[in-house]
């Protein structure tokens, strides 16, 4: 009986599709980093809706609202660290991922298209991260939207519609909180089902050096091996949100300038002090520079050993942004917006 069930529910649901080979080492850690930021995500999408319950994003109660449901609403403290934990753990898990990619060199032909829109997505992520930082509008807060206005600024024509003056009466917190809950979670959802279809579409890469008799296991045990580090990836953030608080100050003082940038943005506080314009011109600089790897680097070779341009390349990229972040996060601001 229970193979007659199992036999309606895969003709009615097309669960047969699952049932294909990949290849042995996709049950592993380095491979399984995609799945985890998947975790993650989903994770941030179910926590960001119940929260979504409670917050106010009218800028004279943003703040308050956020202060209500941790210190008043039962466990709201709880999911309110879940969600800023599963961000934190989705930047981690993703820049891992993407260095993987870079590391085995599964950007290359045929997988040029998958590299460039996990790169869309990653641009999707920080914006998640921007505005989830902004819509809690406390003093990190205003000071972030600060300096994301002033860029705006500087790009006239094509920045209006990120300003105040946009939509006049509707306030600008208003608007970045309905990017954040609706436009940037409906592309990165449209983006991660194309990701997803070319990692199907091309198979999952091979290893560099792949043995001359490839392995396979059906991709229902690699889903088995997912759900497994998707409950690892929740655990932990279950008891990072246990743990330790996220930050969360008062209402912002205007024309202050005291805060600096969560870490993941504190690298380019510390290019802001070098030279202000750096913060229009960094941004496009690092995503026009990834974006163009895959049709630089054009050799069949794959193997980490036999690419060392490109491995000084990968540990200079990760030696500068530790570094940046290290120095903005010692140094004091040199100037005022």
């Amino acid at each position: 009986m229970a193979n007659g069930l199992t036999k309606i529910l895969q003709d009615r649901l097309g669960l047969q599709l699952l049932d294909y080979d990949i290849p042995e080492h996709s049950n592993s850690i380095k491979y399984s980093l995609g799945g985890m930021t998947l975790s993650a995500f989903t994770i941030l999408a179910v926590s960001g809706i119940l929260l979504a319950q409670f917050f106010v994003p009218d800028p004279e109660r943003a703040n308050r609202s956020l202060h209500y449901l941790v210190d008043q609403v039962y466990l709201g403290w709880f999911l309110r660290g879940i969600h800023f934990w599963a961000a934190e753990v989705l930047t981690v898990t993703m820049t891992l991922h993407a260095i993987r990619v870079f590391f085995t060199a599964s950007y290359k032909n045929p997988r040029e298209i998958n590299w460039l829109i996990g790169i869309g997505l990653m641009v999707l992520m920080v914006t998640l991260l921007f505005t989830g930082t902004v819509i809690k509008w406390d003093q990190e807060a205003y000071e972030a939207l600060a300096h994301f206005l002033w860029v705006a600024e500087q790009m006239g024509v094509l920045g209006l519609p990120l300003t105040e003056e946009f939509a006049q009466g509707v306030p600008l917190l208003n608007r970045i909180y309905m990017a954040h809950i609706s436009l940037l979670p409906i592309l990165s959802l449209l983006m991660l089902g194309l990701h997803l279809f070319y990692v199907k579409y091309h198979k999952l890469s091979p290893l560099p050096q792949a043995p001359k008799k490839n392995k396979n296991i059906p991709f229902t045990q690699h889903m088995s091996y997912l759900r497994r580090a998707g409950a690892g990836v929740f655990l932990v953030i279950c008891l990072l949100a246990l743990t330790i608080a996220p930050p969360l100050g008062e209402e912002p003082v205007q024309g202050l300038e005291v805060t600096k940038p969560p870490w993941q943005f504190v690298w380019i506080f510390a290019l802001e002090n070098l030279w202000v314009p750096f913060l229009v011109v960094a941004p496009p600089l690092i995503i026009l520079f990834l974006t163009a790897i895959p049709f630089i680097d054009q050799d069949k070779e794959r193997h980490w050993k036999k690419r060392p341009l490109a491995m000084l390349v990968l540990i200079g990229f990760i030696l500068l942004f530790a570094g940046l972040i290290i120095w903005g996060t010692i140094t004091t601001m040199s100037h005022s917006m």
